[in-house]
């Protein structure tokens, strides 16, 4: 065998151990960012009282989330509350209903957004109508592990309010030692690699979400 034709032999190698390499560092990389990313949504924790702002917002998702921004909102925490994400076919009387509200705090102080199908519309309707009300600082309502995702969608529309979270941590997926439930660590995730998706669009301006299809947040009925 000549020399040449050992030095040919080499490349298949090498370049079978440059990707098995590049295939394991991405593996610890994801595998790393995503203990990062359960452990921060773990150790969130809602602000104190004294966390006042101009108004509040909730993304839909859940009685949970929409009980505890209604009792923010008759705490006096905001002067009024946007529900983003509004299925169409529920209307404020069912809201009112579901989360043991009476009509007249709805008619007075509660805004609904039909418009958001995802998290980039709340996010921009939720830019729309602080700017519509004056507001600059805002206790964004949500549930724990979607914290995270939202502020990036936030931090991603022009002329953003000052986003103070409120995070609602739903008891079905965090076991009482503070691990996550089976349920809660396929949320955790699937909810992960969304947040890896929106880092990749904000920075490349490329959504990849759109090759695959989206998931929508559009419900006010579903569990938290």
């Amino acid at each position: 065998m000549t020399v040449r034709t050992e030095r040919r032999s080499r490349w298949p190698r090498r370049i079978a151990w440059l990707v098995l390499f590049a295939v394991l560092a991405s593996g610890a990389y994801l595998v790393g960012g995503f203990a990062r990313f359960a452990s921060d949504v773990a150790a969130l924790s809602a602000p104190p009282t004294a966390a006042h702002a101009d108004g509040i917002v909730v993304l839909t998702g859940g009685e949970q989330r929409l009980r505890k921004a209604i009792g923010l909102l008759r705490e006096g925490e905001g002067r009024r509350l946007l529900i983003s994400g509004v299925n169409r076919d529920t209307s404020a009387g069912a809201i009112a209903r579901a989360t043991g509200t009476e009509m007249a705090l709805i008619d007075c102080c509660v805004d609904l957004d039909y418009e958001a199908m995802d998290t980039i519309g709340n996010a921009e309707a939720t830019a729309r109508w602080a700017k519509e009300h004056g507001f600059s600082r805002l206790l964004l309502v949500t549930s724990d592990y979607h914290i995270p995702r939202s502020l990036l969608e936030m931090s991603g529309v022009s002329d953003p309010p000052a986003i103070v979270p409120y995070p609602v941590s739903p008891e079905k997926l965090w076991r009482r030692d503070g691990w996550p439930t089976r349920l809660g660590l396929r949320l955790l995730v699937t909810e992960y690699a969304k947040v890896l998706v929106v880092k990749a669009r904000l920075a490349t301006g490329v959504d990849l979400s759109t090759l695959g299809g989206s998931v929508h947040h559009r419900v006010a009925e579903r569990a938290d």
